[in-house]
């Protein structure tokens, strides 16, 4: 089980992008599915190994996830966020729910789930909780929000700064 800190702190680690990011990013066709993929393997700073699979309906392009993995030492994996698209179904947020709370159910919505202690906790998936959002309206924008949240730093420029 992961606490609201280590979560935090895994999402915030720096995680240095390959220079060929954007081309192993490209989403390629699964055979036998009706969604393109791509996953991209990527050491932090501090050494952990982190996993962005990103996955878009080949039918609607706005139904997408864009996910970051955690892999501990013991190879155990931890769905730390998910930058999802319009899914065609609602979403409900079962310990909201569960406690009577009001707006437990969206969507379809643009949405960011979050790993949380409470969650898991309760015994229910890690990423389970998520949230509206309007910072990404296409998978591109919600690539750009995902990259800059989550850590992750771009190759420096082999063009020299002016200043």
């Amino acid at each position: 089980m992961l606490s609201d800190q280590e979560i935090d702190t895994l999402v915030s680690d720096v995680k240095p992008l390959p220079e060929n990011w954007q081309t192993r990013l490209r989403l390629r066709q699964k055979q036998h599915y009706q969604h393109e993929e791509r996953e991209l393997t990527v050491q932090s700073q501090t050494g952990r190994l982190f996993r962005l699979i990103a996955r878009r309906s080949r039918q609607n392009q706005l139904d997408f996830s864009i996910m970051l993995v955690f892999e501990d030492d013991d190879g155990a994996e931890y769905r730390l966020v998910r930058y999802n698209g319009l899914h065609p179904s609602r979403h409900t947020n079962r310990l909201e729910r569960e406690s009577g709370l009001p707006n437990s159910r969206f969507g379809p919505d643009f949405h960011i789930h979050r790993a949380t202690e409470r969650y898991q906790k309760a015994g229910y998936a890690i990423d389970w909780y998520a949230e509206v959002t309007d910072r990404y309206t296409d998978f591109g924008s919600a690539l750009e929000a995902f990259l800059s949240d989550c850590g992750f730093r771009r190759p420096e420029s082999p063009q020299q700064r002016l200043f």
